[in-house]
């Protein structure tokens, strides 16, 4: 399946431009003229890479990159006409992977957009479908908890938490980050959360009211032992 690159540029003729570029490098190409139109086309559509242009008529790319990266890890790559490295850096911290200069050297910029759908697909490549934490192992292909190897049944949301848990390496993490992994951009009631922790419990502690796997980390945080 051909990457699709979403080109996020106001001006006609440079977006004319790159179109030409991305398609005779066999990329489906989608366009948006405004930050409106990107937004609604990246949710719509979840192209692989984004083109972003750092000023637009309607938003400023650097503000559109963090809106993006809310709900969203698609690949970003900032254009922008400035040279000073105080903007370049502005876009990388926003959440950007990459950047570009004007004007725009049409085999540089195929080259970057190349680059970073490549390092994507190998860093998914890489991804370990098993999480072994102790005695407790996460087997995220078949969505299946084992316990001293014998398997436990939990819920969709359960083993997102559990997944989230692992992947800390024992690091403490906050019922706010865990809800905005699990809910995304619904972020999901604490209290909820916390009744999923509870029924996570009572799956994998020999003792429930005395967790020593998924223990709880000064009231607002959790941590996989």
């Amino acid at each position: 399946m051909r990457p699709t690159i979403l080109v996020v540029e106001d001006d006609v003729a440079t977006r004319k431009m790159i179109d030409t570029a991305l398609a005779e490098s066999a990329f489906t190409i989608l366009n948006a003229g405004t930050g409106a139109e990107a937004l609604e086309a990246i949710k719509q559509h979840e192209p692989d890479l984004v083109l972003l242009d750092l000023i637009l008529p309607d938003a400023d790319g650097v503000d559109l990159c963090r809106q993006v990266r809310e709900f969203s890890d698609v690949n970003i790559v900032m254009v922008t006409a400035r040279r000073d490295l105080t903007d370049r850096l502005a876009g990388l911290d926003a959440g950007a992977d990459d950047y570009v200069t004007k004007p725009l050297a049409m085999g540089e910029l195929v080259a970057r957009i190349k680059s970073q759908l490549r390092r994507r697909r190998m860093r998914e490549q890489e991804r370990v479908d098993t999480l072994q934490r102790g005695d407790l192992e996460l087997d995220r292909s078949r969505s299946v908890v084992r316990l001293h190897g014998r398997e436990i049944e939990v819920t969709e949301v359960e083993m997102t938490v559990l997944c989230a848990l692992a992947e800390a390496e024992g690091e403490p993490v906050t019922s706010a980050q865990l809800c905005d992994t699990v809910w995304g951009e619904d972020r999901g009631d604490p209290i909820v959360l916390d009744t999923h922790i509870a029924n996570i419990r009572q799956k994998i502690e020999d003792d429930p009211s005395h967790p020593k796997r998924l223990v709880t980390v000064s009231s607002v945080a959790y941590r996989l032992a």
